[in-house]
């Protein structure tokens, strides 16, 4: 996934001269597309080894988990925290240092020009554990040694050997499997089931097991073709709604489209932010997205901090702002059976204090951090809990300052009733009012897309009325951000379907943005609109990974779907 530019999180700064960058992995002989980075040392014992998080959780099996002190980073009872972890950006995601947690759980380590290498023996499966009562959905691996647990599609992978009859032990519980000599495949259950590393002794633990788990077919190798075939997707099509893959040429760069066009009035469906409905921190797989809110379709949405977990664009869902826009970038609005409006959007707001002083407020719900004055409302969640150091805020409730809160205050966490506006100050920002001053808010949209019951933002813009209109400087983006190549994700429209699409590289290199604009222009579309790209990119067709923009399902913040009404 690409993030857009953040206040730096903990950054280990590399100082070593010589390092090799790659962008192929063989990982228990299976090639993946992912950056990484070497650094020091020869061609088996690296000083420094950068892997991206995503690939750590997806492919390895590291645990990401939640604690009082913030997220946490496990893998086979070795534990630390997200925050202290050295991380660096690498192409577009972020990256982790990783060598000697890796070498001293037995996994080697080689490379050869452009390729690394990750081996790890598969461990015999000794003993299989179901737990009871309350855990009764729990499954428990004890193993010879350490193994690798990978997601691939729908399917959980475990580098395990076992025995026919411990396969048969298996599918008595109602699991679908897939036995070979050094590997186990639980059939379906990749996104649906929640995985755990512990040492001493060795095992692999999983929870959200229920009889029957996996019923379905695995993914294959073409999982557009096995989408195809649901009954629910059959009838859309046969009411007028476009699902296919398209090959075309960009210059000499061949790319590969995934496309979904729909008149969602002709088809009885509506388009739909996919968000976090009670607290905006937190990655979701697509499909946990999709679910709650019955999408048939959907394609990622915005960008996030993926280490915070925060949104860092506009969502807004039935007139409730749940994360407000950022940096004047590029974003969609709609009602219930209009047209997209695209543009750049901008909120406009400010805190006007009794006696007529006014102050500008930087963002809203947002995890973008800057210095001045940010508001967070209940639709950030039940807690407001600091993103900086030093801050400070106001609680105000019908126009009256009721509280100020200290930075440790914040750092505890502050809760948000449904009709209290918090005002945060960063960065030595000073609080605009004290308590029992009368105050006013304000608030008004840049652009009339603002104002539409729904919003989704991205960027950049890529079209409109059919032209090209990239301009990375007008909506904050880097240089470097703008000539990256890495898969995309797209919403546009021509004047019969709205369209959500993702773009990829066919054999070869991704497109970069600007050849992402000429290859929607050879397709018609008049007006788009990039989202969130890199390795957040993915589409899901009744409930299964059609396309994603790695080798492993990501987990995002937010998405857009299409919902039956």
């Amino acid at each position: 996934m690409v993030d857009p530019p953040l206040p730096p999180a903990p950054v280990a700064e590399v100082r070593v001269a010589r390092s090799i960058k790659g962008d192929r992995i063989r990982l228990a002989g299976m090639d993946l597309n992912s950056p990484w980075l070497w650094v020091g040392g020869g061609r088996t014992q690296p000083t420094q080894l950068w892997l991206p998080l995503e690939l750590l959780v997806n492919k390895l099996g590291f645990q990401r988990s939640e604690a009082a002190d913030g997220p946490q980073l496990e893998w086979y009872g070795r534990r630390a925290s997200l925050r202290s972890l050295p991380q660096r950006s690498l192409d577009d995601e972020v990256a982790i240092e990783v060598a000697d947690w890796l070498s001293s759980t037995g996994v080697g380590l080689s490379r050869s020009e452009q390729t690394l290498r990750l081996t790890l023996a598969s461990p015999r499966l000794q003993r299989l554990r179901r737990g009871k009562g309350s855990t009764a959905n729990r499954l428990v691996f004890d193993l010879s040694g350490p193994a690798l647990v990978q997601r691939q599609g729908n399917d959980l992978i475990l580098r395990i050997s076992t025995t026919p009859t411990q396969a048969g032990q298996l599918r008595g519980m109602g699991l679908r499997i897939q036995r070979q000599r050094l590997q186990l495949t639980l059939i379906g259950a990749g996104q649906s089931l929640s995985s755990l590393t512990l040492a001493e002794p060795w095992r692999i633990v999983l929870d959200g097991v229920r009889s029957g788990e996996g019923g379905g077919r695995s993914q294959g190798r073409d999982p557009l073709a096995a989408a195809l075939v649901d009954p629910r997707i059959q009838a859309l099509i046969r009411d007028g709604l476009v699902l296919d893959r398209r090959s075309l040429t960009v210059g000499v760069k061949p790319l590969r489209i995934y496309r979904v066009g729909s008149n969602p009035l002709q088809q009885g469906l509506r388009l739909q932010p996919l968000a976090p409905l009670h607290a905006q921190q937190g990655l979701r797989f697509l499909n946990q997205l999709s679910q709650p809110a019955g999408a048939l379709l959907a394609v990622n949405g915005g960008f996030f901090n993926r280490v915070r977990q925060l949104p860092l664009g506009a969502v807004r869902l039935d007139g409730t702002w749940l994360s407000g826009p950022i940096l004047n970038r590029g974003a969609i609005g709609w009602d219930s059976g209009s047209r997209l409006n695209f543009g750049r959007l901008r909120l406009h707001q400010e805190l006007v204090v009794s006696g007529g002083q006014r102050w500008g407020l930087a963002s809203l719900n947002s995890g973008y951090v800057q210095k001045g004055l940010s508001r967070y409302t209940r639709a950030w969640g039940p807690v407001y809990q600091a993103l900086s150091g030093q801050e400070q805020a106001l609680s105000i409730d019908d126009g009256r300052v009721l509280a100020v809160h200290g930075t440790a205050a914040l750092a505890r966490g502050v809760p948000l009733a449904s009709d209290v506006d918090l005002i945060v100050a960063r960065g030595g920002a000073p609080l605009p009012a004290q308590i029992g001053d009368r105050v006013e808010l304000r608030s008004e949209a840049s652009n009339p897309l603002g104002n539409r019951r729904q919003v989704m933002g991205g960027g950049p813009l890529l079209l409109q009325g059919g032209r090209v209109v990239l301009n990375g400087r007008a909506e904050g983006f880097s240089a470097g951000f703008m000539a990256l190549a890495a898969p995309r994700t797209v919403v546009a429209q021509d004047r019969d379907r709205l369209w959500l699409l993702t773009l990829e590289g066919a054999g070869g290199s991704d497109p970069t943005l600007l050849e992402t604009s000429l290859a929607l222009r050879q397709l018609g579309l008049e007006e788009a609109l990039n989202l969130d790209g890199g390795s957040s990119t993915s589409l899901l067709v009744a409930n299964r990974l059609v396309m994603s923009g790695r080798s492993f399902p990501p987990r995002v913040q937010n998405a857009l779907g299409l919902v039956p009404e």
